[in-house]
């Protein structure tokens, strides 16, 4: 059977990385930079909701990087740093690691011969001694994908220590996450996120030219034309979203092997609907079951209804329409303050940023919004005209 040259899935590397050429300009430059033996000028942060290419593009940075040599890559994952001691085991290497941390520090001889740290947790400092000493050896890049999960002690030791050893040695920290990433890092280092600069790197939807060339070019790459009507409504039913365009490419690939036609008409894009209608479907619902979990479903349909007829809601609308719909009156501010972060973790809602003031936010998933409200209750889909609310302002 003929592979799937599309392949939809966390983080798969798709066949045709388009659209990207800010943020990846952006990582180039600062891999040159460390190649040449400096700090970049910043961190980096890729922002975005789920399914927008967040975990691709760190991925395509850390081929850069072994391609280019030179530079070393620790690519870290939250659930293996849950404590600064697993941290510190990761990021400075057992070899020759007496050479690397200070003298203070103990030696560990069991296992791979781990650092000890004293019992009052590893320090900052030393942190921060042990990376300099391994960068001015060779550059390193650490890589965190899903940062909004990452512990906050382990993270907060690690983002201190990165501002600190980018003034001394060639040290790049890349992180990846969900739209409530900025609060999450706030809560680590009140400082990191307003010192990223043009590191702060916003990954949405593609543009029209992008998503046709994410469809097309792996199609004409192995022999396959499609009709402009066909690519057309492949580009409007993905939404520009580059998880639905790989669902669409898969369809349409498989359209081309079970017919044979080198050429997609508006015919087969038809046959190809049905397919990925039902897999973009089943991924409505499992963003919707996660809401559910989340227990901020209602909240979720409250906020659906009132963005309805007004697609993007400054910070002050959205925290209002959170408040209607918790539990009146005046719900408690702890708790309007989990629902917004659970809905811009669940990638319901998110703020590109980059934006001048006032900073508006906008639906994070295409259409995720009206699948919610087509599951609410007929009370939570008239909440916009039934309850003064940011459309009578």
């Amino acid at each position: 059977m003929t592979p799937d040259v599309f392949k939809p899935g966390d983080g798969a590397f798709p066949p045709a990385l388009t659209g990207r050429e800010q943020q990846q300009a952006v990582l180039t430059r600062s891999l040159a930079d460390l190649s040449a033996g400096e700090a970049p000028p910043h961190n980096i942060v890729l922002t975005g909701p789920r399914g927008n290419g967040k975990t691709v593009l760190l991925r395509w940075f850390e081929r850069a990087c072994r391609d280019g040599g030179g530079v070393d890559v620790e690519r870290i994952a939250p659930s293996e740093v849950r404590t600064g001691e697993a941290l510190v085991g990761r990021l400075l290497p057992p070899t020759g690691i007496r050479k690397l941390l200070p003298e203070r520090l103990s030696v560990g001889v069991t296992g791979v011969g781990r650092a000890e740290w004293p019992a009052s947790g590893p320090s900052e400092r030393s942190l921060t001694k042990g990376l300099v000493a391994r960068c001015r050896r060779r550059p390193l890049v650490v890589l965190v994908d899903e940062a909004h999960t990452l512990d906050l002690d382990a993270g907060r030791l690690l983002l201190n220590a990165s501002q600190d050893v980018r003034a001394d040695a060639p040290f790049l920290l890349i992180l990846a996450g969900t739209p409530g990433l900025a609060e999450h890092l706030g809560a680590m280092n009140v400082s990191f996120w307003d010192r990223l600069d043009d590191g702060c790197l916003g990954i949405g939807l593609l543009s029209d030219a992008a998503a046709r060339a994410a469809l097309e070019e792996p199609l004409e790459a192995h022999g396959v034309t499609i009709d402009a009507d066909a690519l057309a409504e492949a580009v409007e039913e993905s939404q520009r979203y580059p998880y639905f365009i790989q669902i669409w490419g898969r369809a349409l690939w498989r359209q081309h092997t079970t017919t044979g036609a080198t050429r997609l008409t508006a015919a087969h894009s038809g046959a190809a609907r049905r397919d990925a209608v039902t897999r973009v479907a089943d991924y409505y619902e499992r963003r919707y079951l996660e809401l559910d979990r989340s227990g901020h479903l209602a909240v979720a349909e409250h906020v659906a209804a009132k963005a309805r007829r007004r697609p993007m809601l400054t910070y002050e609308e959205l925290k209002a329409a959170v408040a209607e719909g918790l539990a009146p009156p005046d719900p408690p501010r702890q708790s309007v303050h989990e629902a917004l972060d659970d809905l811009q973790r669940l990638g319901f809602v998110w703020r590109p940023p980059g934006q001048a003031p006032p900073a508006r936010y906008e639906p994070g998933i295409p259409s995720l919004m009206e699948h919610v409200l087509s599951h609410a209750s007929p009370l939570a889909r008239a909440g916009a005209s039934a309850a003064p609310g940011v459309h009578d302002r």
